[in-house]
Protein backbone atom coordinates (compact mmCIF):
# COMPACT_ATOMS: atom_id res chain seq x y z
CA UNK A 1 0.00 0.00 0.00
CA UNK A 2 1.32 3.43 -0.95
CA UNK A 3 1.68 5.95 1.86
CA UNK A 4 -1.23 8.45 1.68
CA UNK A 5 1.18 11.43 1.55
CA UNK A 6 3.05 9.86 -1.35
CA UNK A 7 -0.19 8.97 -3.13
CA UNK A 8 -1.36 12.58 -2.86
CA UNK A 9 1.98 13.79 -4.26
CA UNK A 10 1.72 11.37 -7.17
CA UNK A 11 -1.86 12.33 -7.96
CA UNK A 12 -1.39 16.09 -7.69
CA UNK A 13 2.13 16.62 -8.99
CA UNK A 14 4.05 13.58 -10.25
CA UNK A 15 1.58 12.04 -12.67
CA UNK A 16 4.17 10.93 -15.25
CA UNK A 17 7.35 8.85 -15.08
CA UNK A 18 9.38 11.81 -16.36
CA UNK A 19 8.21 14.09 -13.54
CA UNK A 20 9.01 11.39 -10.99
CA UNK A 21 12.47 10.93 -12.48
CA UNK A 22 13.07 14.70 -12.45
CA UNK A 23 11.97 15.07 -8.85
CA UNK A 24 14.19 12.20 -7.72
CA UNK A 25 17.16 13.62 -9.64
CA UNK A 26 16.72 17.12 -8.22
CA UNK A 27 16.13 15.75 -4.73
CA UNK A 28 19.38 13.81 -4.92
CA UNK A 29 21.23 16.90 -6.22
CA UNK A 30 19.28 19.81 -4.70
CA UNK A 31 21.82 22.49 -5.62
CA UNK A 32 21.80 21.60 -9.32
CA UNK A 33 21.00 24.32 -11.80
CA UNK A 34 20.45 22.76 -15.21
CA UNK A 35 18.94 23.47 -18.60
CA UNK A 36 16.35 21.18 -20.15
CA UNK A 37 18.94 19.93 -22.64
CA UNK A 38 21.43 19.06 -19.87
CA UNK A 39 18.70 17.27 -17.91
CA UNK A 40 17.52 15.31 -20.95
CA UNK A 41 21.10 14.23 -21.62
CA UNK A 42 21.67 13.27 -17.98
CA UNK A 43 18.44 11.24 -17.75
CA UNK A 44 18.65 9.75 -21.26
CA UNK A 45 15.19 11.10 -22.12
CA UNK A 46 13.91 13.07 -25.06
CA UNK A 47 14.04 16.85 -24.76
CA UNK A 48 10.31 17.31 -25.46
CA UNK A 49 9.03 15.19 -22.59
CA UNK A 50 11.66 16.66 -20.26
CA UNK A 51 10.73 20.23 -21.23
CA UNK A 52 7.03 19.49 -20.76
CA UNK A 53 7.66 17.94 -17.33
CA UNK A 54 9.92 20.84 -16.31
CA UNK A 55 7.23 23.34 -17.31
CA UNK A 56 4.61 21.51 -15.27
CA UNK A 57 6.86 21.13 -12.22
CA UNK A 58 7.65 24.84 -12.46
CA UNK A 59 3.94 25.70 -12.59
CA UNK A 60 3.39 23.45 -9.56
CA UNK A 61 6.05 25.40 -7.66
CA UNK A 62 8.63 22.60 -7.39
CA UNK A 63 11.19 24.23 -9.66
CA UNK A 64 12.21 27.79 -10.27
CA UNK A 65 13.71 29.31 -13.38
CA UNK A 66 16.72 31.28 -12.25
CA UNK A 67 18.88 32.34 -15.20
CA UNK A 68 19.47 31.54 -18.81
CA UNK A 69 22.42 29.82 -20.43
CA UNK A 70 22.68 30.34 -24.15
CA UNK A 71 19.06 31.50 -24.21
CA UNK A 72 17.81 28.39 -22.39
CA UNK A 73 16.17 28.65 -18.97
CA UNK A 74 18.02 27.12 -16.01
CA UNK A 75 15.95 25.11 -13.54
CA UNK A 76 16.53 24.86 -9.81
CA UNK A 77 14.83 22.62 -7.24
CA UNK A 78 12.68 24.52 -4.75
CA UNK A 79 9.80 22.34 -3.56
CA UNK A 80 7.06 24.01 -1.54
CA UNK A 81 7.41 23.37 2.22
CA UNK A 82 4.00 21.70 2.40
CA UNK A 83 5.33 18.89 0.18
CA UNK A 84 8.63 18.26 2.02
CA UNK A 85 7.25 15.40 4.13
CA UNK A 86 5.59 13.73 1.14
CA UNK A 87 8.84 13.98 -0.84
CA UNK A 88 10.83 12.54 2.06
CA UNK A 89 8.41 9.62 2.28
CA UNK A 90 8.50 9.12 -1.49
CA UNK A 91 12.29 8.89 -1.51
CA UNK A 92 12.27 6.49 1.44
CA UNK A 93 9.58 4.33 -0.20
CA UNK A 94 11.34 4.41 -3.55
CA UNK A 95 14.40 2.79 -1.98
CA UNK A 96 12.36 -0.34 -1.21
CA UNK A 97 12.03 -2.53 -4.35
CA UNK A 98 8.45 -3.62 -3.58
CA UNK A 99 7.26 -0.11 -2.81
CA UNK A 100 9.12 1.24 -5.87
CA UNK A 101 7.19 -1.22 -8.03
CA UNK A 102 3.87 -0.02 -6.55
CA UNK A 103 4.86 3.62 -7.09
CA UNK A 104 5.87 2.99 -10.69
CA UNK A 105 2.64 1.10 -11.34
CA UNK A 106 0.63 3.97 -9.86
CA UNK A 107 2.54 6.50 -12.01
CA UNK A 108 1.85 4.48 -15.16
CA UNK A 109 -1.85 4.40 -14.29
CA UNK A 110 -1.88 8.15 -13.62
CA UNK A 111 0.09 8.90 -16.80
CA UNK A 112 -2.59 7.24 -18.91
CA UNK A 113 -5.04 9.92 -17.79
CA UNK A 114 -2.66 12.84 -17.13
CA UNK A 115 -3.35 14.77 -20.32
CA UNK A 116 -7.11 14.26 -19.88
CA UNK A 117 -6.96 15.57 -16.30
CA UNK A 118 -4.92 18.57 -17.40
CA UNK A 119 -7.35 19.46 -20.18
CA UNK A 120 -10.25 19.21 -17.72
CA UNK A 121 -8.46 21.50 -15.26
CA UNK A 122 -7.73 24.01 -18.02
CA UNK A 123 -11.36 23.94 -19.09
CA UNK A 124 -12.49 24.81 -15.55
CA UNK A 125 -9.81 27.48 -15.11
CA UNK A 126 -10.89 29.35 -18.25
CA UNK A 127 -14.62 28.97 -17.67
Amino acid sequence: MIDPHVKRLLEHVLDTPTKLHLLLMFHEHPRSELTAAAIAERLFRDIWSVQHALDELTLAGFLSVTNTVGGQPVYRYMPPPEWHEAIRRLVRSYNDPLERDMIQRAIRDLAAFASFRRSELERFEFA
